[in-house]
């Protein structure tokens, strides 16, 4: 009998490792892959607690990679010490401190290895970082924010080094388009074309000050008096899905916040996680979020993208 006994649960104990196994292997085989965009409103405006808010949330949220914008008043070491406060020990950032005339630092930072490919302001409004990062190439970028024919340019450039990179490489861009998707037509109507028909032709009241390298701007967003969707239908022409898109079918603003809502503001998407035809395939889910945290710490609401990686 005893020995019947140990038979038994010599056979159970192997079954249970057999299942072990079996489920660590699918665990290694659907991998996946988080990565983050955020512009943050001037690097948190330099506010420590919203710095400190910020890293309790992200760490739930648990991010792979994240694309940072607007990463102002942030030192190489100091993105290298915010960074590992949530787990990333692999940073990149483009600023002034790295030789790079910006007011609006772009940076990286990864759980993973960066292999920083380029980083360029020339001929761009803030420019973009481009990096592989497990084997995927990854780009953060922002585009301009004032007037239409410097969006186009900046896309221009973009789009040309894009279509550089190796034939059946995974690639991925991120950032504030400060554009409009003509997949979101139906959410914006007459609206935000008067808001906007309002500001044009305008002064920015930014005009002269080193934010803007002292430079006088003067609002020109629309398409010959209408909203413009050329810049992002240019990521489309040259073969790039919208994420956010591809897994949701409704319409969710990236902008304003919650607490900046005003009396007569209009909801909009301008921050999006762009990815080939390849990528697209391992596109697992995608949001905008919204919470009690992301309403209030910048003013921009997150994108989150999440991928099957093998």
């Amino acid at each position: 009998m005893k020995k019947v006994k140990y038979g038994r649960l010599a056979v159970a104990g192997l079954a249970i490792v057999c299942v072990f196994l079996v489920n660590s292997c699918s665990y290694a085989q659907t991998a996946t892959l988080k990565v983050l965009d955020y512009n943050t409103m001037h690097g948190f405006d330099g506010n420590n607690a919203i710095k400190d808010k910020y890293v309790n949330w992200v760490e739930n949220i648990n991010p792979d990679i994240v694309n940072y914008q607007e990463m102002i008043g942030f030192s190489q070491d100091d993105l290298k010490r915010f960074a590992a406060r949530y787990g990333h020990n692999y940073t990149v950032i483009m600023n002034k401190e790295a030789g790079y005339d910006v007011t609006h630092p772009l940076a990286i930072t990864s759980r993973y290895p960066i292999e920083v490919i380029e980083r360029r302001i020339d001929g761009m409004w803030h420019g973009y970082v481009l990096t592989r990062i497990k084997g995927i190439y990854v780009m953060v970028t922002h585009l301009a924010p004032f007037t239409l024919k410097d969006r186009q340019k900046d896309i221009s450039i973009i789009i040309n080094r894009l279509q550089q990179l190796p034939k059946g490489a995974k690639v991925l861009i991120s950032g504030d388009f400060n554009s409009f998707s003509r997949a979101d037509k139906a959410a914006y109507g007459d609206k935000l074309l008067q808001s906007m028909q309002r500001l044009e032709g305008r002064l920015e009241p930014k005009s002269g000050t080193p934010i803007v390298k002292n430079r006088t701007i003067y609002r020109n967003n629309l398409n010959n008096g209408a909203l413009d969707y050329s810049v992002t239908d240019s990521m489309v022409k040259a073969g790039f899905v919208d994420a956010f898109r591809q897994t949701n079918k409704t319409f969710k603003n990236s902008v304003p916040v919650k607490s900046q809502l005003k009396k007569n503001s209009v909801l909009r998407r301008v921050d999006y996680i762009w990815v080939n035809a390849l990528l697209s395939k391992d596109i697992i889910s995608t949001d905008i979020i919204h919470d009690e945290v992301t309403d209030v710490i910048s003013d921009h609401y997150p994108v989150l993208a999440e991928f099957n990686i093998k």
